[in-house]
Parts: structure tokens; C-alpha cells; sequence
């Protein structure tokens, strides 16, 4: 295998290279991914949530502590 710049540039199988993947977690890690999927709208609302209510806590922090607000 060859990488750059964190991209793969070419894949060579090699006698053997089977052996190296443990294919049977690799297929739980994908049915778990695929269990998610339903839910995805809600974690995708729960998480911007999250981070909209946290940048306007530190906002209101930063303001109270005399940073002036950004419009």
C-alpha cells in the first residue's frame, strides 16, 4: 500500500493479506455503523445542539468576564 498525503494511492493484495484483517470485527464495526442510521437526524440535532448551546455559554462567559460581544 502505498500513501501520500494521507491518501491511498494503490492497494496490492499479497498472499496471506487475508490473515492481516480480522473480518469478523470488521462486520460488527458495520452492522453497529448500519444500527445507527435511523437515529442519524436525531444525533445530527443533538450534537449541533450541543454546540450551539456551548459556543453561547462561552459567549455569555466572555461578555461577562468584560470581552465585548461580536456582532
Amino acid at each position: 500500500m502505498r500513501v501520500t498525503g494521507g491518501v491511498v494511492l494503490s492497494v496490492t493484495a499479497k498472499p496471506g493479506a487475508e490473515e492481516m484483517y480480522n473480518w469478523d470485527l470488521q462486520n460488527q464495526i458495520v452492522a453497529f455503523v448500519d444500527s445507527l442510521r435511523p437515529m442519524a437526524g436525531y444525533y445530527h440535532d443533538m450534537y449541533y445542539g450541543s454546540l450551539y448551546a456551548f459556543a453561547d455559554q462561552q459567549s455569555h462567559l466572555l461578555t461577562l468576564l468584560g470581552f465585548p460581544p461580536v456582532p
